[in-house]
């Protein structure tokens, strides 16, 4: 016991002579949570107000079409619609030249007599009326291009069913008119209606299904990011690690710590426990900036659970594999270069496969099933588990054991490594 403190003393005054890089490992995963956090915020919302497309409505028709396409878009709470007659935009030229240039991202632009047009082609589709067939509406999108293509297709399919609902008034108040013995052209809407009054089925919402009734469908932004960079940053020490350890190999100290009669399990003992205080220091600090700093900054509160020691499992798991890897990598690098190129590039390939960078939900089918190879991976998902699907010890056991696996296998490579260079 006395040489293995003897070597966590030995390492702890190591890591406290560079303090600037020792700030660093808290500072830097801290301003990675906070930025991409509140950047990220509205794109995992799918409950409150979520993502909010402005769409600007060119009404050329100047009658109950129009009227009734703007006010269908202005209860749909993912638009903020915005007139052509308010923004001094009325023509077709100056709308295009707007969202060319990023002003707007989509418009609507419903022509002249669209309203006569579409109760006339109404009357020809029920044969209330003879003559040329008139041809049907058109009503036209335009959208910016660099905008999603989910974004648009919400956008289309919006548009789409507020015109069907349009149709069906159209259509029912031409047989209310032939059932009382007329036809007039007129719509007979109420300025205040809106399309989607009229439905046969009541509009389907998401039923979330999860261990726990007060579960989310899907993380927060918060929720997404703090565990992931935490994870990010404890897999980031392979960098001060294997410097500190090719240091000692070049300034000699290694070669006296071999001579000793000590056991390469105490050596590596003594780099994994003040490693390991840094990593729970990481993520402690991440969790009180996701509780009680993020909120006031206008993010989401992060929701943890109601399972503590989950967490502390899990996250004593990550730890071990970080630490695991780390100092394999040390173990097979020469110099400092190397240590640093291999250990930041693999570390951020870890990060990218598994959901860190990158949720997982937008990577494609191939790619998610790829994230599997990620340790990185097994601890985010670990803790879904316990922040958005409440789970409990039980369901982050899978998690951890691959964790300690993979910890395992690094940490007796890295003793053979040590012991036979």
């Amino acid at each position: 016991m006395h040489r293995l403190l003897a070597s966590v003393c030995k390492e702890t005054k190591i890591i406290l002579r560079d303090r600037e890089a020792l700030f660093l490992l808290f500072a830097m995963p801290l301003a990675f949570v906070l930025i991409m956090s509140l950047a990220m915020r509205d794109a995992f919302k799918e409950q409150g107000e979520g993502i909010i497309f402005p769409v600007i409505i060119v009404d050329m028709d100047k009658n109950k079409v129009g009227r009734s396409v703007i006010s269908a878009f202005s209860v749909i709470r993912h638009f903020k619609v915005d007139s052509a007659a308010s923004s001094g935009r009325t023509d077709e030229a100056a709308i295009k030249n707007d969202i060319a240039y990023g002003n707007h991202r989509f418009a609507i632009i419903i022509p002249p007599g669209t309203t006569r047009q579409a109760v006339r082609r109404a009357q020809e589709q029920m044969g209330f009326a003879e003559g040329s067939q008139t041809e049907a509406v058109p009503i036209r999108l335009l959208s910016d291009p660099t905008m999603q293509g989910i974004h648009r297709s919400l956008v289309i399919s919006s548009l789409n069913r507020i015109l069907q609902g349009i149709e069906a008034k159209v259509l029912m108040e031409q047989l209310a008119g032939l059932a009382e013995g007329s036809t007039g052209l007129g719509l007979g809407m109420e300025e205040e209606e809106v399309p989607k009054d009229i439905r046969v089925f009541s509009e389907v919402a998401e039923e979330p299904v999860s261990r726990d009734s007060s579960s989310q469908a899907m993380p927060t932004s918060v929720q997404q990011n703090m565990p992931g960079w935490s994870l990010f940053a404890m897999f980031f020490l392979v960098i001060p690690l294997s410097v500190t350890f090719i240091k000692e190999k070049q300034q000699g100290s290694f070669l006296r710590l071999k001579s000793m009669p000590v056991s390469p399990w105490l050596l590596i003992g003594g780099k994994i426990i003040p490693y390991f205080i840094i990593n729970q220091l990481q993520f402690v600090s991440m969790m009180l900036v996701g509780i009680y700093l993020m909120p006031l900054m206008g993010g989401d509160l992060l929701n943890i659970g109601n399972s503590p020691a989950s967490i502390a499992i899990l996250t004593v798991s990550a730890s071990f594999a970080a630490i695991g890897y780390g100092l394999m990598v040390a173990t097979f690098c020469r110099t400092s270069e190397q240590a640093t190129t291999f250990g930041g590039t693999s570390v951020i390939i870890f990060g990218a496969l598994g959901g860190i960078m990158v949720p997982k939900f937008v990577m494609p089918p191939f790619l998610q099933k790829l994230t599997a190879i990620s340790p990185m991976s097994w601890g985010l998902e670990g803790f879904f588990d316990i922040f958005v699907r409440n789970g409990s010890v039980r369901d982050i056991l899978p998690e951890s054991f691959m964790l300690l696996t993979f910890a395992s296998v690094c940490l007796s490579v890295a003793a053979w490594r040590f012991k036979t260079t």
